[in-house]
């Protein structure tokens, strides 16, 4: 894809059609050929907005994130400092600190060691870089704090090592293509990946979540 410059375009770009067709064909093969998942979701109506006070409560968060109107205070989290952040923000940082959580607890329960014993933990490594205003952004603040606080919370059985990339990180193209993409993939109701029931090897594990009270339901056809 993109032979000359051997880089992925933005999906969005205009009179790109070609390409996203070429990207849509040749993506999932790559995936399926590799040794990585695919995790996704795709947000219906307000769902975000709307799911912020009970995300806080279930991540037993309550303490630590207070809403006010329309600002967040992130108080008394160890791993970072006390500052404010607009309710819109934070909202959409909570819900994919929720997903990415429940993702962890996902893949950990499905993974063995060499004698077939569950594994008692595992480290993920994660990167705020594509967060609006970027690094020092308070959206990849609060996702920061909050990641590195999963642990001592007992959010995760392990620890998110949060990390930045200052030559940039190489997986944003592609996370910008897969979500282009699929988005409409929902809108036209037709998908080139072979969908996944939970998250494995060289597939695309999917899901599409409702308003409130919501669900989560696995796309594995649409």
């Amino acid at each position: 894809m993109n032979r000359q410059s051997k880089t992925l375009k933005k999906w969005a770009a205009n009179r790109n059609h070609r390409y996203r067709e070429e990207f849509r064909g040749q993506f999932p093969k790559v995936l399926a050929s590799s040794e990585v998942f695919g995790l996704a979701f795709s947000v219906e109506g307000g769902t975000v907005a709307d799911s912020l006070s009970e995300l806080i409560v279930n991540l037993g968060l309550s303490q630590h994130i207070l809403i006010s109107g329309r600002e967040v205070s992130v108080v008394g989290l160890s791993s970072g400092r006390e500052f404010a952040i607009s309710i819109v923000q934070a909202s959409y940082v909570i819900y994919l600190l929720y997903f990415i959580c429940r993702m962890h607890a996902l893949i950990l329960d499905q993974m063995r060691d060499q004698t077939g014993n569950p594994l008692p933990y595992c480290d993920w490594q994660i990167s705020p870089d594509n967060f609006p205003l970027g690094v020092t952004g308070p959206m990849a603040e609060l996702f920061s704090i909050s990641a590195n606080s999963a642990s001592a919370l007992r959010l995760i059985r392990g620890n998110f090592r949060v990390s930045t990339h200052l030559g940039g990180d190489p997986g944003a193209e592609v996370c910008d293509n897969l979500a282009g993409m699929l988005r409409q993939d929902l809108q036209r109701g037709a998908c080139n990946f072979d969908l996944a029931a939970k998250p494995k090897k060289g597939a695309l594990y999917w899901e599409i979540h409702s308003p409130t009270p919501h669900t989560f339901s696995t796309a594995t056809s649409i």
